[in-house]
C-alpha cells in the first residue's frame, strides 16, 4: 500500500482486509484500542470508521459498538456498470468523441462479463445509493456536478473521466491535454506559423483550460506574444467552429495563418467555412484539431490532430473501477495518458 496515502485511508484498507480474511468477523475493538494497535491518533481511526460506515461495510449500534455489515460485504451481483454522461454535453452519446468512449468502455466491461448502462440526468444519481442496478460507475466529470459526485462516492465505487474532483480524492483517468496542445502548436510554429488562432471549448473545466494553456505555453516557449483577439471561445460544437472561422476571416488585420482547435468537431466546422470562402487548406490557412474522431481521417484535406488514447482510457478506467468494487482502496490514484500528434494534410508550411 502506498505510503503517500493519508493515514486514515491506510487504516481503512487494513480494516477491510481484516474483514475479508476473517481476522475481524463481527464486532470491532473499541476506537482507542484500534488507535493503539495501528499506532495512529484516535481521530484517524474515527475518520476511517466513519467512511466504512458510509460505504455500508460497518454499522454502529449506540449501546453495543461497531459491527461488520456482512450483507454489505457480500459480492455485488448486478454485473452492471454505469456510465454517466452529463446531459449538458452537446449531442450526448451521439457526439463523435463520447460515442467512441462509450464503445470502448462497453467492449472492455463485456470482456469481464459485465454490461454497461448509460444515464445522463444528474438526478439519476440519487437512486444509485440503493445499489440495485449497478455495481460501480464511470463518470464524465464536470465541476458543476461536484456535489453530486462527492455524494455518490459514499455509496458506490466511482472513477472519473475528463476532469478530476476538486479534492483529488476520487480516482480518475485523464488525457495530458496541456502537453498535447502545446505539441500541436509547436508543430505549427515549426512550419513557420506565428499568427495562430485558437478555438477553445467550454471554459468551465480542466480539459478546456489545459488545452488553452498548452496553446499559450507553446507561444511563450517560442517567444510569440499572446494576442487575446486570436482566441475564440467555442463550445466543442461543429457550429461554434463555423462561428469561429467567420470571426477569424473577418479580422481587420487579416485571418491567422493557422488555427488550433480544442476538438475535431470545431476544426471540421471551421474548415467548412474556410473552404466556402474560396480559401485553400492548408495553403492559405492550416487547421489542427484534437481527439482524432473517425471522420477526421476521411475529410478533405484529412485533419491533422491529437489522437485521444480511447482504448487505454477505457482499459484504465474499467480496471480501476473493478479494483474498487473488489474493495481495494484507489482513492487519490490519477492516471494521465498522453495524446499522440497525427500529422495529415490540413497543416503545411506557411506561405512566404
Amino acid at each position: 500500500m502506498s505510503e503517500n496515502l493519508p493515514k486514515y485511508l491506510r487504516v481503512k484498507q487494513k480494516i477491510k482486509d481484516a474483514i475479508k480474511d476473517g481476522t475481524i468477523v463481527d464486532k470491532l475493538p473499541g476506537e482507542r484500542v484500534l488507535a493503539k494497535e495501528f499506532n495512529v491518533a484516535y481521530m484517524t481511526i474515527r475518520k476511517a470508521l466513519n467512511e466504512l460506515q458510509e460505504e455500508g461495510i460497518l454499522h454502529k449500534t449506540t449501546t453495543r459498538g461497531t459491527f461488520v455489515s456482512h450483507r454489505k460485504m457480500s459480492p455485488k451481483t448486478t454485473n452492471n456498470i454505469g456510465f454517466f454522461l452529463d446531459s449538458g454535453i452537446r449531442q450526448g452519446i451521439s457526439s463523435p468523441y463520447y460515442s467512441l468512449v462509450f464503445k470502448a468502455l462497453e467492449k472492455t466491461v463485456k470482456k469481464a462479463g459485465f454490461n454497461l448502462l448509460l444515464f445522463s440526468d444528474s438526478e439519476d444519481m440519487n437512486p444509485l445509493k440503493k445499489q440495485k442496478k449497478i455495481d460501480g460507475v464511470i463518470v464524465c466529470c464536470f465541476p458543476r456536478l461536484e456535489k453530486q459526485i462527492q455524494e455518490i462516492k459514499k455509496f458506490l465505487p466511482i472513477v472519473l473521466l475528463d476532469n478530476i474532483a476538486s479534492d483529488k480524492s476520487i480516482p480518475s483517468v485523464t488525457i495530458n491535454n496541456f502537453n498535447a496542445c502545446s505539441e500541436s502548436v509547436a508543430y505549427l510554429i515549426s512550419l513557420g506559423h506565428k499568427r495562430i488562432g485558437f478555438i477553445s471549448g467550454l471554459l468551465d473545466s480542466d480539459v478546456c483550460n489545459d488545452r488553452l494553456n498548452g496553446y499559450l505555453d507553446a507561444l511563450y516557449q517560442h517567444r510569440i506574444p499572446e494576442d487575446d483577439s486570436l482566441i475564440f471561445k467555442g463550445d466543442y460544437s461543429y457550429e461554434s467552429g463555423e462561428k469561429a472561422a467567420k470571426y477569424f476571416l473577418a479580422m481587420p488585420g487579416g485571418a491567422p495563418t493557422a488555427i488550433m482547435c480544442a476538438n475535431d468537431s470545431m476544426a471540421i466546422g471551421a474548415m467548412k467555412v474556410i473552404q466556402e470562402n474560396k480559401l485553400n487548406i492548408p495553403a492559405d490557412i492550416s487547421v489542427v484539431g484534437f481527439d482524432d474522431i473517425e471522420v477526421s481521417a476521411r475529410i478533405f484535406p484529412a485533419l491533422t490532430t491529437s489522437a485521444a488514447p480511447i482504448e487505454e482510457i477505457a482499459t484504465e478506467a474499467v480496471n480501476m473501477l473493478f479494483s474498487s468494487i473488489k474493495g481495494t482502496i484507489i482513492e487519490y490514484k490519477h492516471v494521465i495518458l498522453p495524446a499522440k500528434l497525427v500529422i495529415r494534410e490540413s497543416a503545411s508550411r506557411v506561405k512566404n
